[in-house]
């Protein structure tokens, strides 16, 4: 068993995906057990989603500010925007460098946040589902919401959700619906809904709001909407039905995931 020590020099790792397969499967059920270690997991988490909402865009230099307002005083003079640009960059050859390097910052610095923030959404999203599948397969805890309840999802449970679409899951011999739980998954409520296939591999599914989500574009491979990835040893699939995302998370080859989710996107 690995010590809390030796369990947060490694958080990191576990973070950045460097983190071997053997050694991510022992930090990971350590953190499935240790409280004080995964507090510490879901405090420097937090502490990385305040610091991506509060990252703002640069602030214009003076230069910047005095250029424009020159530009604007010199409304007498009969030329174009183009023409006066080039009159600057002429006579003020210091303040037009500064002018070109505001507006590169003004386009791209937010346009660079706006794409990693996305980033960190969709490898958060594989990476939280994931944690949730190990957490559900090493607890084996009793569903919250019994099979019977999921065939459809009444109405109190989707409220208690805050879903508005309607649900409800396939069952039956090869894929045996097991029932469900009401979890957090990216600040957001989430549906877990756990099966198992002939009659002991473990598959999670997750049914989550997709706003502020864009499914992932570093795929291994790609079969209609439906985008497959591999992570820690674990082969997910992601796809998208109106509002809501769907994860599919288990040890289970393509083939064996594959009708399930035709069975979930046919429903």
């Amino acid at each position: 068993m690995m010590s809390c020590e030796t369990v947060k020099d490694s958080l990191d790792a576990l973070r950045d995906g460097t983190l071997g397969l053997p050694e991510a499967s022992e930090v990971r059920a350590h953190l499935a057990i240790c409280r004080s270690c995964a507090r510490e997991w879901k405090l420097t988490e937090a502490l990385r989603a305040v610091i991506r909402d509060r990252a703002a865009a640069p602030v214009a230099p003076p230069a910047f500010h005095a250029a424009m307002a020159r530009l604007l005083e010199d409304h007498a003079t009969p030329m174009g925007w183009f023409a006066r640009l080039q009159e600057v960059c002429r006579l003020r050859p210091v303040a037009a460098m500064a002018l070109t390097a505001a507006m590169v910052l003004l386009v791209l610095v937010p346009l660079n946040l706006h794409m990693l923030s996305t980033r960190d959404a969709v490898l958060l999203l594989i990476e939280e589902s994931v944690n949730e599948h190990i957490r559900l397969t090493l607890h084996e805890a009793p569903p919250e919401i019994p099979t019977r309840e999921l065939q459809p999802l009444p109405v109190r449970h989707q409220q208690r959700l805050e879903l508005s679409q309607s649900l409800s899951f396939p069952d039956d011999q090869e894929y045996r619906l097991i029932g469900g739980q009401v979890s957090y998954l990216l600040h957001r409520k989430v549906l877990t809904v756990t099966y198992y296939r002939r009659p002991d591999r473990p598959i999670t599914l997750l049914v989550l709001p997709g706003a502020g989500i864009r499914l992932p574009d570093r795929s291994v491979s790609r079969k209609g909407d439906v985008y497959w990835t591999i992570h820690h040893g674990f082969r997910t699939a992601h796809w998208q039905q109106g509002p809501l995302i769907y994860s599919l998370i288990s040890d289970a080859d393509e083939a064996d995931l594959s009708p399930l989710i035709g069975k979930l996107r046919h429903k």
